[in-house]
């Protein structure tokens, strides 16, 4: 189950900000984004556990989401309302009263089904692309709602037995650890979605991954993407460490604030709304991974640059690194089954607005998704499958499901190329 541990003081300073006042609206993204999470959280503990006293600031917490931040969660900056356009007056009550005599209300429509899709922390590309999905994918018949998640195990436990919920976001290395227990049996893939960097923020003195050797290096929440891929990295390199297992957040203002935390490691697809709230004047920066042939068949060389992160790296930097695939699974419902049919049909919206996804405002990393892609040693949902083999609805081109992959950089394309020419 999803981890929670908030109390009333934290959610409002993560809705308010530590210095703003109740009245005060939103004044840039990064505040939006804090409220969206904790929405999520709060909605997440109230469908999963007992209404406690927190259920009043809960659903305070979702309204201020809801007044306060425009959809989607990656949009730029939003243009007032035009000058020419004036408010609307008041017109005398007779007349409302003859409007609503002669228009009377219409019946309720059908409530839209919903669906549940846990993602990622906050701050993390698994959390975006989940407000992606429900912001393109919403309409009057289907509702998707997004909690919340730590990655790696969880996810994967969260899909497999906490009430309400259909379908999450996991890396290749999530599956490959899950394929040790029945989780295939219960468990069904819809598509791989994109690739998912591993960022390794170090103090100037950690030039190199191996520098990490002897240090004390923060690998994220127990149980995580990140603490699953880094201690495979970590071992497989030779380098002994002392774990931490902070928040990403706390493990940087640790490190900014002169901890003696070396590094900080963060699977999150690039680029990643965690580091874009660092200054320029940062102490940090981003520590090369070079690809190695010895680690498993799912990893693969990746690159960091500037226009990722162009307060991080400069404009003629690269940061090798590698990266694992992300994937969207789901719980394997009965075919016979009210689940399934929702499934089914948010598999057939995602085929069929895909091009949505593509739209400015989403985040970068749908241009080089291919819902085509195979998942080896997974099932695909059958909805899904049909509608890659062109039978019944939808109906869809390949080019359209097609994306283009971020390209390494000139350290590991070399590895890249190999990696391409092997059988």
């Amino acid at each position: 189950m999803v981890k929670v541990v908030v109390d009333a003081k934290q959610i409002l300073s993560w809705v308010l900000g530590p210095d703003s006042d109740r009245h005060k609206q939103f004044s840039d993204q990064r505040q939006c984004v804090r409220a969206r999470d904790v929405a999520g959280l709060v909605l997440h503990k109230l469908t999963t556990s007992e209404r406690g006293p927190r259920l009043g600031l809960g659903i305070l917490a979702v309204l201020v989401t809801a007044a306060s931040c425009p959809s989607p969660l990656n949009a730029q900056a939003f243009d007032p309302a035009p000058a020419n356009i004036q408010p609307m007056q008041a017109e005398p009550t007779a007349t409302v009263r003859r409007k609503r005599s002669a228009n009377p209300p219409k019946p309720a429509s059908k409530e839209p089904q919903t669906i549940s899709l846990v993602s990622g922390q906050p701050g993390s590309t698994a959390l975006d692309i989940a407000y992606d999905l429900s912001t393109a994918l919403s309409d009057e018949n289907l509702r998707v709602t997004v909690l919340l998640g730590e990655g790696g195990e969880r996810n994967i436990t969260d899909v497999l037995r906490t009430r309400g919920i259909d379908m999450g976001i996991m890396t290749t290395t999530d599956l490959r650890q899950a394929e040790q227990t029945d989780a295939t049996k219960r468990v069904v893939a819809i598509a791989k979605l994109y690739n998912t960097e591993l960022h390794v923020l170090g103090q100037r003195d950690i030039q190199h991954v191996t520098d990490l050797d002897g240090r004390k290096v923060n690998l994220g929440e127990p149980g995580s993407s990140t603490q699953l891929l880094a201690r495979s990295l970590l071992n497989h390199l030779g380098i002994r460490f002392t774990e931490t297992n902070f928040g990403q957040r706390e493990a940087i203002a640790r490190m900014q604030s002169g901890g003696d935390i070396a590094a900080a490691l963060f699977l999150s697809g690039k680029p990643t709304a965690l580091y874009a709230e660092l200054s320029d004047a940062t102490n940090l920066h981003f520590v090369s991974v070079p690809y190695d042939h010895g680690l498993a068949d799912d990893f693969y060389p990746a690159s960091l640059a500037h226009a990722d992160y162009p307060r991080l790296i400069s404009a003629d930097e690269t940061v090798d690194t590698i990266a694992v695939a992300s994937v969207l699974i789901a719980f394997d419902w009965a075919k016979t089954s009210e689940r399934y049919q929702r499934l089914s049909n948010f598999t057939r919206a995602l085929f069929n607005r895909f091009d949505q996804l593509r739209l400015p405002g989403r985040h970068p990393k749908w241009s080089e998704v291919n819902l085509a892609a195979p998942v080896p040693g997974w099932r695909r949902f059958k909805p899904a499958q049909d509608a890659l083999e062109g039978r019944g609805e939808p109906s869809i081109s390949t080019n359209r499901m097609m994306g283009t992959p971020s390209a390494p950089s000139s350290g590991n394309r070399a590895a890249s190329e190999q990696l391409q020419k092997s059988p």
